[in-house]
């Protein structure tokens, strides 16, 4: 059965939805937020279309009518996931601040995320999983390949402009992506580990996001993006970006 076009990308706003279409909406936030509930307390084996369907009230068939598999299921909570990430990646890129602020409110706005929403990662990490991921819809893939691809261009939109401005030295202009990833592996495997059943605390490694920030800024003290870290109070900084991320309304 063909599922019916996801909300989690682009979704337009609910003042110039009609009736039905707000219905819609509703109907399929309500089976994600089921779905959510039910890979939370019993994992990704447990669930079924036809559990869903019960817990919703709704037929199986009206289930198909959203989601063409409980793989896209799963699918679409990711998508969800990253567009609330492309929300707080959105206010750290516009707000005030110099660029090397800017890029590493993107890290915080990751890790304060990701903290908050352990569930999001999971899903993630559930929909990475080649025999969940080979049963995903092409259409769902590309919907979530593009808003990872959108969170990629916020990222490297950042690291140019600290070029263009000269944030950052002109001999990097080739090593933009190669910027961007080494941050984002470092916060992905260090926020991995963190939701993982490793002690971390007991083996020293604690608290992880403070140990993150420390990191990120030695990284990008490495490649001389001004100002340095020398130069400025990183706590303090830490404190007023994470004052300025709203993640509690970019959260599900």
């Amino acid at each position: 059965m063909s599922a019916v076009m996801s909300s989690t990308t682009s979704p337009p706003d609910t003042l110039t939805m009609s009736r039905k279409q707000r219905e819609i909406r509703q109907r399929e936030e309500l089976i994600l937020d089921a779905a959510q509930q039910m890979l939370h307390q019993h994992g990704y084996k447990y669930l079924t279309m036809d559990r869903i369907a019960e817990k919703v009230e709704y037929s199986k068939g009206t289930i198909y009518n959203h989601f063409a598999s409980k793989e896209d299921l799963v699918c679409s909570l990711s998508c969800r996931c990253l567009s609330n990430l492309i929300d707080l990646f959105q206010q750290a890129h516009d707000m005030e601040g110099s660029t090397r602020e800017r890029y590493s409110a993107i890290g915080i706005a990751y890790s304060t995320y990701t903290k908050a929403n352990p569930l999001d990662s999971q899903n993630i990490q559930t929909v990475k999983n080649n025999a969940v991921r080979e049963n995903v819809s092409p259409a769902k893939l590309e919907e979530m390949e593009t808003l990872e691809e959108r969170i990629a261009q916020i990222s490297r939109s950042i690291v140019q402009q600290a070029i263009d401005c000269g944030d950052l030295d002109k001999k990097h202009q080739d090593k933009v992506s190669t910027i961007v990833f080494g941050c984002w592996s470092m916060h992905y495997g260090a926020l991995l580990l963190d939701h993982s059943d490793i002690p971390l605390e007991d083996l020293g490694f604690s608290p992880v996001v403070q140990m993150l920030w420390d990191n990120a800024n030695t990284y990008l003290d490495g490649y001389q993006w001004q100002p340095l870290s020398n130069t400025f109070d990183k706590q303090s900084l830490f404190k007023k970006i994470s004052s300025a991320l709203d993640v509690e309304k970019s959260s599900c």
